[in-house]
C-alpha cells in the first residue's frame, strides 16, 4: 500500500517536472517569438540610394541611409489591406530639411526656412516606378525608382519621404546635400516585406 502511494506520488511528481518543462519551453519559446516579432528581423525594412547627378550626367553626390516607417504609413498600408474606400497608394515623394530623425508619430516632412513652394519639393510616382519582387526566401521586395528634378537651388536636404495623398509613409533622414536646378537626383528605395517568421 505505501509502496503504491510513493508510486503515485512519484509519477505526480514525474508529471508536475514535465509540465513544468512544457511549460518553460512554451514561454521561452513565446519569448523568443515575442523578441523576432518585435526585432528588425520581422518588421517592414527599407533602405533608401539616393544619386544627384549634374546636368551632364556626372554623379556629384550619393547618400545611403534606413527607412523608418510612421504610423501614418501604416495606416496606409492597413487601408489598402482593407480595401477602405479612398485609400490612396503612395504616389510621389517629397524631401525635407530636417535636423534630426523623427519619432513615429511624425506626419509631415520639415518644410525649409526660405519661401519655397511646397510642389518645388517632391515628384509624382507612376506606376512605372515600381518593381515588385516575389522570389526572394524570407521575403516580398518593392523597389520604387524616381527622379526628382528641382526647379529651385535646395540646400541641405536631409530628409526625403514617400506619400499617400497628404500621408506620410516614411522618413529618411542622411548627412545634408544640395540639390540643384537643372540636376536629377535618383531615389531609390528597397522595401522588404518579410514572411514566414
Amino acid at each position: 500500500m505505501e509502496a503504491a502511494s510513493e508510486a503515485r506520488r512519484s509519477a505526480a511528481r514525474d508529471s508536475d517536472s514535465t509540465a513544468l518543462n512544457i511549460g518553460q519551453r512554451f514561454q521561452q519559446g513565446r519569448s523568443s517569438y515575442m523578441k523576432d516579432a518585435t526585432g528588425n528581423n520581422n518588421k517592414i525594412r527599407g533602405r533608401l540610394n539616393l544619386t544627384v547627378r549634374s546636368a551632364d550626367g556626372e554623379v556629384t553626390a550619393t547618400r545611403h541611409a534606413s527607412n523608418m516607417v510612421l504610423r501614418k504609413g501604416a495606416g496606409v498600408i492597413a487601408r489598402l489591406f482593407a480595401g477602405v474606400d479612398g485609400a490612396k497608394p503612395i504616389d510621389q515623394i517629397r524631401v525635407g530639411f530636417a535636423l534630426e530623425a523623427g519619432t513615429a508619430e511624425l506626419t509631415s516632412l520639415t518644410p525649409p526656412k526660405d519661401s519655397i513652394p511646397a510642389a518645388a519639393l517632391g515628384s509624382p510616382l507612376s506606376n512605372g516606378s515600381f518593381k515588385i519582387a516575389t522570389d526572394k526566401p524570407d521575403n516580398i521586395q518593392v523597389s520604387v525608382t524616381a527622379v526628382f528634378k528641382p526647379v529651385v537651388d535646395l540646400e541641405n536636404v536631409t530628409e526625403a519621404g514617400l506619400l499617400a495623398g497628404d500621408d506620410l509613409y516614411n522618413q529618411v533622414v542622411f548627412e545634408p546635400v544640395a540639390m540643384r536646378a537643372g540636376e536629377n537626383v535618383t531615389f531609390f528605395w528597397e522595401i522588404d516585406f518579410p514572411f514566414g517568421r
